[in-house]
């Protein structure tokens, strides 16, 4: 990862506590699905997937989640809103479609996103359209509540005019929320009961990553074929001996 001075082009809050900040960034080179640490003036170096393609720079999309005004993350807001520029570095993981995984030619490209995780599955799916990539993909996103969802005018473009299939769950049903809901990998395995020829890309939590990636185990999902940031950072659990 090399250091890079970006220029500082919006900071909008967009819902309840999700930040959507715009950088320009003039050297930088990256795959859809790598992320890139804001490095604050401290010397701490946060990591955030980048929202955004390569075929959109030199502007680059973050999403960050602010749920506690005490928490890094407000501070790493605090810090871009009152700069011009700031120093990131980039690009950093392995989790994208050049590693590899198109060569083996699956039959279905999932990719799964749990809150601002979004951000990073955002990425692979425009890419993938941008690419005119002709097989099978589908991006399930899940969230809490309806007041969690974001980015609804890219959702609305998304549903008019992509290719491919987009689902949003809610876990917890409202009067506000008309659409899917339920848990996570509920609704995958509603739409997809055998997984033996499909690859995944997992984004969210810890626990949101490794919970879903046990379900669809079950169903044919193999751990090879199945990537996310969370492998290089958090082992799996012990799963409980039954």
């Amino acid at each position: 990862m090399k250091e890079i001075t970006a220029k500082v082009n919006t900071v909008e809050l967009i819902n309840k506590d999700v930040y959507q900040i715009t950088l320009q960034v003039d050297d930088l080179e990256f795959f859809a699905g790598q992320y890139l640490m804001v490095v604050l003036p401290t010397g701490e170096q946060v990591p955030y997937s980048i929202g955004s393609t390569p075929h959109e720079l030199p502007n680059i999309t973050l999403y960050v989640l602010v749920s506690d005004a005490a928490s890094l993350a407000s501070k790493v807001v605090e810090y871009i809103k009152s700069n011009a520029s700031i120093t990131i570095k980039a690009p950093g993981g392995d989790c994208h479609i050049h590693n590899g995984v198109l060569d083996s030619n699956p039959e279905h490209i999932l990719l799964i996103a749990g809150g601002t995780g979004f951000s990073q599955i955002k990425s692979l799916y425009c890419d993938l359209v941008e690419q005119n990539f002709t097989g099978k993909v589908s991006f399930y996103w899940g969230l809490r509540t309806a007041e969690d969802v974001f980015a609804k005018d890219w959702l609305e473009e998304a549903h008019k005019y992509s290719p491919f299939s987009l689902d949003v769950i809610v876990n917890e049903q409202s009067d506000q929320w008309h659409g899917r809901s339920g848990w996570l990998y509920e609704a995958i395995l509603a739409d997809n009961p055998d997984l033996n020829q499909s690859v995944a890309f997992i984004s969210g939590s810890v626990g949101m990553v490794y919970g879903t990636l046990d379900q669809l185990e079950l169903k044919g999902l193999s751990i090879d074929r199945c990537f996310s940031d969370v492998f290089a950072y958090a082992p799996h659990p012990d799963k409980p001996v039954l």
